[in-house]
């Protein structure tokens, strides 16, 4: 199968941001009971303000856990754009994360350049499918660290 078939054709977005909604409904009706892991990583909710809408958007998320920080990777799954959250923290850094039944809410910093490439190999090492993805996808996943407000 091309990459093209893989990561660029529109039912795969459609599927991704299918599962991505419903994945985020059943996490939160269980209160992330059994529903903590995606594609084998670790998950949150991620509740981001809309950047068109201004509306809250909410969708589940792989992340690794940094102390106070949580890191969160714009993969998509490696298709050829930015998911709409990372988007939306670009516009507004304003956000809010739930934990299992916790939810509090975080300011987000983009991280580039030298920070990003230095962090780059330990996210790889926690959740290998970003570094997978990244290597088949013409663009450079955003990454963002979400601090506690």
């Amino acid at each position: 199968m091309s990459r093209c078939q893989l990561y660029r054709c529109p039912a795969r977005r459609a599927n991704v941001r299918s599962a991505g909604l419903d994945h985020a409904q059943r996490y939160r009706a269980s209160g992330g009971q059994g529903e903590d892991a995606t594609q084998g990583g670790p998950t949150i909710i991620l509740t981001t303000i809309g950047r068109k809408s201004g509306k809250e958007v909410t969708t589940a998320v792989n992340y690794l856990d940094r102390g106070e920080d949580i890191i969160v990777v714009g993969s998509l799954a490696g298709l050829s754009m930015h998911p709409h959250w990372s988007l939306n923290l670009e516009k507004t850094p304003r956000a809010w994360v739930q934990l299992h039944e916790r939810r509090w809410q975080v300011n987000a910093r983009k991280i580039t350049g030298e920070e990003r490439a230095k962090l780059w190999p330990t996210l790889t090492a926690h959740f290998p499918l970003w570094g997978h993805f990244q290597k088949y996808s013409d663009r450079e996943f955003n990454v963002f660290v979400l601090s506690p407000a």
